[in-house]
């Protein structure tokens, strides 16, 4: 058994009141006490055990066996059987960390039991992991404290080669003999202090000097370290060496300074670090590069200069010539739309003169066919006056018997007497009348022979007007033809001169046009060369290397030259590969503390307690 007995009473009640986390399992691993501490300690990590430890419960430790703790519990039952001095571990359940120093209880030699005392490790292994962090930024970084008035308290190696001191050279004396004096004694220095003093960070880049007045710029941060009442206690220092960058910015800004003010001339001459000597390297072939695309582009300047007034002089004449053109194009579009006009009134007189001429040519036809009928009606009509010739010839024959029978009639009545006179009378009369018939008849046939004259006159005038109508028609055919040709060709001159003056019309507008494109060249030619002298001016402001330079003269003062293409500028220089930098010396290790209370030693083979 257990033997509880060998603890008093009064031992037990003073493990109740210390701090220390106390359990105490018998031979069998059996838990039998747990002090108020330990208790409170299970029951605060409860939750996160039970995850681990299905079969945990901190309310039911007494009296259970202590495997309910590891997830092989044979392991730890074979260390414990073989425990013969006191062990400390640290175990891991979920994440709780535990520091456990397990002693045996002995009697006689004999084990009789176990006393576990319990500690949380997460402070002692924050604090490591703290330790272990500092260790790190003391291998990178130049770290120095100080008292919260300002004396150094210590510094690691790293602070020490930057400022070039040994530590026993700087140790208790005041942070003022790193600043400059004129600062030191400065309210802004008195103020600087006050504020770290008051807990309140400082943070900037600074400029301090090492041993020989060796001046150092670094980047750091004054930071306060309090205790647990808030009082500062110390302040410490983290910092880097940032001279040879600020030395690189700004002697690149110097250089860029001058670049601003067009001195092309720049060089850095004088190495940087390792760190920045690519970015020297690149500054210089930068401003190499830049030097000769400016000499290039003035030489190219000088050549669009001469280029651009030669052609603001083509663009002057070549408008000067348009408008000319322009101007007879108008005049000649102006005489060819009257030209056009005028054919096409000769077109429109040469259409109505072959109309008119159709309508005679239909006249001389009608007159043609007229002056036959005419001629075949004078036939007739001779014919007719023929027959009245031939009936006044019977009619004259009847007289002259009339006449012959009246006289033979008046010979026998003259014979027949008185009885005879009657007949004689009558016989007179008809001797008169056949007289006056022959009279009449001589007189119709003589009419009728000067008819039959006049009609062979009219009929051989019909004849002859006949034939001149056959040969007017004939002429009004052929007149016919040629006025039909002419309006055809007034027709096909009209529409050709109707097509040519609208390609004139067209060419004017176009010329009109181009014109105006002419004038708006010569004005971008005036405009551009304008650009080309700001240009030049603008060049002009820049200084260049003698030995690139080609200086840019006033066109004016020189001749013209054919345009040469511009230099092309030389191939950029690749950047030199940039240096390993040189390992900073490795911070002296601090010495391991030693372990007190309740911290564990070391970590052995147990898996889990």
């Amino acid at each position: 058994m257990f033997g509880l007995s060998q603890i008093g009473r009064a031992q037990l009640e003073s493990l109740e009141v210390i701090t220390a986390n106390i359990m105490i399992a018998d031979v069998d691993l059996n838990i039998r006490y747990m002090n108020a501490a330990a208790k409170q300690l299970m029951r605060e990590a409860d939750g996160e055990l039970k995850k681990e430890l299905p079969r945990f419960d901190s309310n039911a430790l007494i009296g259970a066996n202590i495997d309910i703790f590891h997830k092989n519990p044979s392991h730890q039952r074979n260390m414990l059987a073989a425990l013969q001095t006191q062990h400390r571990t640290t175990i891991h359940v979920g994440q709780r960390a535990f520091d456990l120093i397990v002693t045996p209880l002995k009697k006689n030699g004999k084990t009789t039991g176990f006393v576990v005392e319990w500690a949380n490790a997460r402070d002692r292994l924050q604090n490591l992991d703290y330790r272990n962090q500092m260790e790190a930024i003391s291998r990178v970084q130049a770290i120095i404290e100080f008292s919260p008035t300002g004396e150094i308290i210590g510094a690691n190696q790293n602070f020490l080669d930057v400022l070039g001191y040994r530590l026993e050279e700087i140790k208790g004396r005041h942070h003022s003999m790193l600043v400059d004096q004129t600062y030191a004694s400065s309210p802004d220095y008195q103020k600087f202090w006050e504020e770290l003093r008051a807990g309140r960070f400082q943070a900037a880049e600074f400029t301090r000097y090492g041993k020989n007045s060796k001046m150092v710029v670094i980047n750091a941060s004054y930071n306060p370290i309090c205790d647990e009442k808030g009082r500062v206690i110390k302040v410490v220092k983290f910092a880097m060496d940032v001279s040879e960058r600020v030395h690189a910015v700004r002697t690149i800004g110097d250089a860029l300074s001058q670049l601003a003010n067009g001195d092309l001339t720049v060089k850095l001459d004088q190495p940087f670090a390792a760190d920045f000597e690519s970015l020297r390297n690149n500054m210089n072939n930068a401003v190499r590069q830049l030097g000769q695309t400016l000499s290039s582009v003035a030489h190219a300047t000088g050549q669009i200069d001469n280029n651009v007034r030669e052609i603001s002089h083509g663009a002057q004449d070549l408008s000067k010539r348009t408008e000319q053109q322009a101007a007879a194009l108008e005049e000649t579009a102006a005489a060819l739309d009257e030209i056009t006009a005028n054919v096409s009134n000769s077109s429109k007189r040469a259409e109505e003169a072959r109309n008119a001429s159709q309508e005679a040519d239909s006249s001389a036809r009608r007159s043609g066919q007229i002056v036959s009928d005419a001629v075949n009606a004078m036939a007739r009509i001779e014919t007719s006056s023929q027959q009245i010739s031939n009936i006044i010839g019977v009619i004259d024959e009847i007289a002259f018997q009339t006449n012959l029978l009246a006289l033979n009639a008046g010979v026998e009545a003259a014979r027949a007497g008185e009885a005879g006179k009657g007949f004689a009378v009558v016989a007179q009369e008809v001797r008169e009348l056949a007289q006056r018939s022959a009279q009449a008849a001589k007189e119709i046939k003589e009419l009728i022979r000067n008819s039959s004259d006049e009609v062979r006159n009219g009929v051989k005038l019909v004849s002859e007007t006949g034939e001149a109508l056959k040969m007017i028609q004939e002429n009004i055919v052929s007149v016919n033809e040629h006025m039909q040709a002419i309006a055809n060709s007034s027709r096909e001159q009209a529409t050709g001169l109707g097509e040519v003056n609208s390609a004139v019309n067209q060419m004017d507008q176009v010329t009109q046009q181009n014109a105006a494109m002419v004038e708006e060249t010569n004005a971008a030619s005036a405009t551009l060369a304008q650009e080309s002298e700001r240009l030049r001016q603008l060049i002009c402001q820049f200084q260049l290397d003698g030995a690139t330079a080609q200086r840019y003269e006033d066109p004016a003062s020189r001749g013209r030259s054919p345009a040469q293409p511009a230099r092309t500028p030389a191939p950029r220089a690749a950047a030199p590969a940039r240096p390993a930098t040189s390992p900073r010396p490795a911070a002296r290790p601090a010495p391991r503390a030693a372990t007190h209370g309740n911290a564990a030693l070391k970590q052995d083979d147990w898996e889990e307690f």
